[in-house]
């Protein structure tokens, strides 16, 4: 089975992240969460400006627990230019041109057996640690999908971070909800 997960955290009103960070919303129960996800991911999707941001750790990088795992980068943009400016930052992440049918080539491609660094498990596991727009682009296009939706105890109200300005609609259906310390993790397919 393939799996595909897409972890998003957002304070109470909707904030997605504080000055430019998803770190500035999360809360150390959040942070626990994402490290299991990650542990638990056989790849991780992200988007261009994740991928580029210079502030951000490097995902696969040497010597860390993820060092295996492929890091598959989509983008609207020419794959081509952006592979090549990946290559010239040193990132070993994969530049793929983003379709509707993009992310059922990914999760094809990934080979069936876990990861050394994931949990033992029969399923393979697809983590989207991007944004909400391509989040929800994924949750429209992947059968199965699931959004992860940490709500953080805060309210958090910056310039240019309140709520996505995504024009999107796709009923969800809940499949649990669970708590810790203040934090409401949320678990959605689509309806």
């Amino acid at each position: 089975m393939r799996r595909l997960i897409l972890s998003l955290v957002q304070s109470i009103n909707g904030s997605f992240a504080e000055n430019g960070w998803s770190t500035g919303v999360s809360t150390d129960a959040d942070f626990r969460r994402f490290l299991a996800l990650r542990r638990s991911a056989n790849a991780i999707i992200v988007d261009r400006r994740t991928a580029l941001n210079p502030q951000l750790p490097v995902i696969n990088a040497a010597g860390k627990t993820l060092q295996h795992i492929p890091v598959h980068v989509l983008t609207e943009s020419d794959p081509m230019a952006l592979q090549r400016e990946l290559d010239a930052r040193g990132l070993d992440y994969r530049a793929q041109h983003f379709t509707a049918e993009t992310i059922t080539e990914v999760a094809a491609s990934l080979p069936t057996a876990p990861s050394p660094e994931s949990a033992p498990t029969d399923e393979t596991v697809l983590l989207c640690e991007s944004g909400p727009n391509l989040a929800f682009r994924l949750l429209e296009h992947y059968p199965g999908a699931e959004l992860h939706l940490s709500v953080s105890p805060c309210y958090i109200r910056t310039p240019g971070s309140h709520f996505s300005g995504l024009e999107a609609e796709i009923d969800l259906r809940l499949i649990d909800v669970r708590t810790e310390d203040d934090q409401v993790f949320l678990r959605y397919t689509r309806a």
